[in-house]
């Protein structure tokens, strides 16, 4: 009977299985996040204020309402509080704090009889005491009849009151008054109490003065409470529409400029698609459902993605079947669709004044090109212009241009290795950018007057942003552990302090490292292989010579040879170490991974042929250990490291013919390539007979190019007259 897998199977299989199981959970991972990234509504148009309309006639496909604009409804609300009085509150108790804080202080003045204010007093009689407290309350009564208003700092100008008029509240009566010249405040009140009181007082009694003015408070305040509530209350009688578009009007047509009414009814459309309401509020049956419509998006990137990763699986299957190389190509393709969607958002909302022209969609076949090669840039490049067609509201003359600018990125960064390269693509990758621009928009807008030359402005700021892909290009080599043509260039360099190194101890193996180097470089040209790639994976091969040159041939400069004082066992161990030490000392000099995997393939699993002949020669009724004759691999993995691999045994095995012939050397490199294959070095790498076959003729000619091979003249016979 069946049962249902337990914890041990399933664990063994996510064990056995866990590369094949994380590749897919990369894909499924990237088309879920590219597909949120897609718009969930219909509306995909730009259009801005004064520029006309690219697009085929709009008619509405439903009744919708038009609604205000932000800065159209901004305006009207601050027209409505700007046209809003003011609460000011009269405080009908404060007369009488006034009067008894007044009362106190000469009670107590009348006590000391001593010094107050600017003078002295003495000999108040209880007359002059009534005569002035009659005299502070006419005072009063007239100040606090008039009001002593307290004007709130948001109506002041100039320090002086900035309103027509003010909505006064007494005794829950609300008065719209003119505040101007009716009310007084505490500094005319008191000039006004100074005046009176000099004039119906003695001269010892006017020290009370300063302690009466000190004593106002005013009685009218700003009533802050009631004015907000009234002022919401009356902002929330503001409609937010002006009108009606009723379903199948004509809302604008093709060319036309995009006017201030026009512009209100996009809007409107735009908003009732994104909220997928009609204008009672109820949801209008021409609307897609969201979730078909998150289905459908899901669907096409998938068949998308889908379609890509069949193409790097059936072409690219090194890229395919490394889960970090996939991870990089999906999160830079998701992460670049979210820039374009980031940008599109912020430009809706009015976040952003960028054209959508600046987008740099050239980065990606720029950096991707130097990682993958042509062939793997151009495909992501046609998949993110055709995803962001469904993002980017600018219609098929936009995604053209920019698909023709990739294109010119990827020819023109094919030899892009130095800064003056760089500076060259890019003019390439904006010279196709004008003209494409110009030519599109002559057919569109059928005169040189009518095109829109800010947008060229904005591809000069695309371009430069193309450029700051180059020194993007070693963060993600460092990040992700890829190597660049920008850094194979540099590590060509012999001047490299290891290289020099190299050429000083073992000038030999250096001399020999070019030739392989030559070679490996045009039969990659030939093949479709990385040439910069083989030719540095060719410099650094046999770097762990250095360490004992003397036991290599091409380093024996006489007649001496160490390998004629010690037997043939410690002979080949000194040979296969040169192996280990390379890769010992390319770690050290911290060279890139993939270069090290030459120095482990070069020679794969191959005896150490001259001295097992010999062993086998003096020995042959010893048992013999043949694996202790082989390398110890792994085998070339690669097109490149199987290309350097039967260059470095065929320029070896070259420098043994003495006058080579033309049929020597096409015996000699059949041979050796052939005793390759025989021996099953190339059986990991995807290399086939027929680039095979084509390595061989570039190594032909290449080497009697190297020995200087003529073809032979036929013999010259002299005609022999009858």
């Amino acid at each position: 009977m069946l049962g249902l897998p337990g914890f041990k199977d399933i664990s063994s299989l996510i064990v056995n299985k866990h590369l094949i199981i994380v590749r897919y959970v990369i894909i499924l991972a990237c088309v879920g996040i590219i597909a949120t990234l897609l718009p969930k509504e219909n509306f995909n148009y730009d259009f801005e204020l004064n520029l006309p309309w690219k697009y085929e006639n709009l008619y509405a496909p439903f009744t919708f309402t038009i609604k205000k604009l932000p800065d159209e409804l901004l305006t009207e609300q601050q027209n409505m509080i700007d046209s809003i009085s003011p609460y000011y509150k009269v405080e009908l108790k404060v007369k009488e704090k006034v009067t008894e804080q007044f009362s106190a202080n000469f009670a107590q003045f009348l006590n000391n009889q001593g010094t107050l204010g600017a003078g002295t007093v003495t000999g108040i009689t209880r007359k002059d005491s009534s005569q002035v407290a009659k005299v502070v309350r006419q005072v009063l009564d007239t100040i606090y009849k008039k009001g002593i208003l307290l004007t709130d700092e948001e109506h002041k100008k100039g320090g002086k009151l900035n309103l027509n008029s003010i909505n006064l509240i007494n005794n829950n009566t609300v008065t719209t008054v003119t505040p101007a010249g009716l009310f007084t405040n505490i500094t005319d009140a008191c000039q006004y109490a100074d005046t009176y009181l000099r004039t119906q007082l003695p001269e010892n009694l006017q020290p009370v003065i300063e302690p009466l003015c000190n004593s106002l408070q005013p009685n009218i305040t700003f009533d802050r409470k009631t004015t907000r509530e009234i002022t919401e209350d009356e902002l929330k009688k503001i409609s937010t529409s002006k009108g009606v578009v009723q379903q199948n009007e004509l809302i604008i047509a093709q060319g036309a400029l995009v006017k201030n009414e026009q512009y209100s009814k996009l809007q409107s459309l735009k908003n009732a698609y994104e909220t997928q309401e009609s204008d009672a509020g109820i949801a209008n049956p021409m609307f897609f459902n969201k979730y078909a419509v998150n289905i459908g998006h899901f669907l096409l990137v998938l068949v998308t993605i889908a379609l890509f990763v069949a193409f790097l699986q059936i072409f690219e299957p090194a890229t395919y079947y490394n889960p970090r190389k996939l991870a990089f190509i999906l999160i830079f393709t998701a992460a670049f669709i979210y820039l374009i969607r980031l940008v599109v958002d912020l430009r809706q909302i009015g976040q952003t004044n960028f054209s959508l022209y600046m987008l740099p969609y050239c980065i990606v076949p720029i950096v991707m090109r130097n990682f993958f090669g042509n062939r793997t840039a151009m495909y992501i490049h046609i998949i993110i212009v055709l995803l962001s067609g469904f993002i980017v509201p600018m219609g098929f003359e936009f995604l053209f241009l920019h698909f023709t600018a990739g294109l010119a990125a990827i020819l023109a960064n094919e030899r892009a290795y130095y800064w003056s390269d760089f500076f060259k693509s890019t003019a390439y990758i904006f010279a196709t950018y004008t003209v494409g621009f110009i030519g599109l928009s002559l057919v569109k807008e059928g005169a040189w007057a009518y095109i829109p030359w800010v947008n060229l402005g904005w591809l000069v700021v695309n371009t430069f942003f193309c450029l700051l892909a180059y020194p993007l290009i070693p963060a993600f080599e460092k990040l992700f552990g890829f190597i660049s043509n920008i850094t194979l260039a540099e590590l060509s360099d012999l001047n490299k302090p290891l290289l020099r190194r190299l050429a000083r101890k073992a000038p030999g193996t250096f001399a020999h490292s070019l030739q392989v180097a030559n070679l490996a470089e045009a039969a990659s040209l030939e093949i479709g292989a990385r040439p910069l790639l083989a030719k540095v994976g060719a410099l650094y091969h046999d770097i762990g010579k250095m360490l004992r040159p003397i036991y290599f041939t091409e380093n024996q400069t006489t007649e001496i040879n160490p390998h004629d004082d010690i037997p043939y066992i410690e002979s080949v161990r000194i040979i296969k170490e040169h192996v280990s030490h390379g890769i010992e000392l390319a770690k050290k000099e911290r060279l890139p991974n993939i270069i090290i995997d030459f120095i482990r393939t070069h020679h794969g699993t191959t005896r150490v042929e001259y001295f097992y002949q010999n062993f086998l020669k003096e020995n042959p009724k010893h048992e013999i250990d043949e694996p202790f004759f082989r390398y110890k691999g792994p085998l070339p993995y690669s097109k490149e490291t199987a290309i350097v691999m039967m260059a470095d045994s065929v320029e070896a095995a070259s420098r043994s013919l003495v006058s080579p012939t033309d049929e020597q050397i096409n015996q000699l490199v059949d041979h050796i390539i052939n005793s390759k294959i025989k021996d099953q070095q190339f059986q990991n790498c995807d290399i086939s007979f027929k680039e095979i076959s084509t390595i061989k003729k570039v190594f032909k000619k290449q080497l009697r190019s190297i020995y200087h091979i003529r073809i032979s003249y036929p013999e010259i016979m002299e005609r022999q007259e009858i």
